[in-house]
Order: C-alpha cells, then sequence, then structure tokens
C-alpha cells in the first residue's frame, strides 16, 4: 500500500514538473516574423507583415531604424490576435535614406514606444534600394 501512494505522489510531481517546464520553454519561443520583400525603393517602401508569437491579445509596436545613424523615420502598432500574431499591409512613405535597415517589433501593451519588459522583441533586416 504505500509503495502504491510514493508511486503515485512521484508521478504527480513528475507531471507536474513537466507541465512546468513545457510552460516556460513555450514561453520563451521566439516571434515568427516574415516581412515581404526585404528591400525596397527609397521614395517609398510597401511590406506585407506576417508576425506571430508575440503577446496574445495586446499590441505589437514596430519601428524601422537605420542602424548607422539610429533615426527611425516611422513606427506604428498592431494590435495581435489570440496566438499573438497578425497580417497587414504596411506602407513607408516618404524617402528613405539608401542603406540597410531594421524593423524592430516588440510587445507594448501601453503603447509607449518602447518594449515592455521582460517580454519579445524580434528584429528584421530590410534595405533600400533592392541590389540587382
Amino acid at each position: 500500500m504505500k509503495i502504491t501512494i510514493y508511486s503515485f505522489l512521484f508521478l504527480t510531481i513528475l507531471v507536474v514538473a513537466s507541465i512546468s517546464l513545457f510552460a516556460n520553454i513555450n514561453a520563451q519561443l521566439k516571434p515568427n516574423v516574415k516581412v515581404s520583400p526585404a528591400c525596397g525603393d527609397t521614395s517609398g517602401y510597401g511590406m506585407e507583415l506576417n508576425v506571430n508569437g508575440f503577446e496574445p491579445n495586446s499590441n505589437v509596436g514596430w519601428k524601422l531604424v537605420h542602424p548607422e545613424t539610429q533615426t527611425s523615420p516611422t513606427y506604428g502598432y498592431f494590435e495581435t490576435n489570440n496566438t499573438g500574431g497578425f497580417t497587414e499591409s504596411e506602407y513607408i512613405e516618404g524617402e528613405l535614406e539608401e542603406g540597410k535597415y531594421e524593423i524592430q517589433f516588440f510587445d507594448d501593451a501601453d503603447n509607449d514606444g518602447k518594449a515592455d519588459q521582460g517580454k519579445k522583441e524580434f528584429i528584421v533586416s530590410m534595405s533600400t534600394p533592392c541590389e540587382e
């Protein structure tokens, strides 16, 4: 009888620990971000965004940053669905300097333009103009 109780307790602890470990690993997965195309014209840049893995039913901030000058000519927000994702089209108007850029995506529940502490961030590279 004692062996059965100890076996049951051991299995219960093992299952609870496994679930907890899986939840922690799953929470740390990187978001999946696809931006198409990965380059654009200096006179404007249209892109399709397919994003998933951020905070569900919240907001994701994004900004275009020129890594050399650290200028951010444009930024915005998207609402996420129940999987932390969204699919949107975005057009960046105006003249862009030639060169490589980063499109930074980050959880920003309070829309303050700053990544939420301890939440997810992801960076995608793009360039202007497209190299042939």
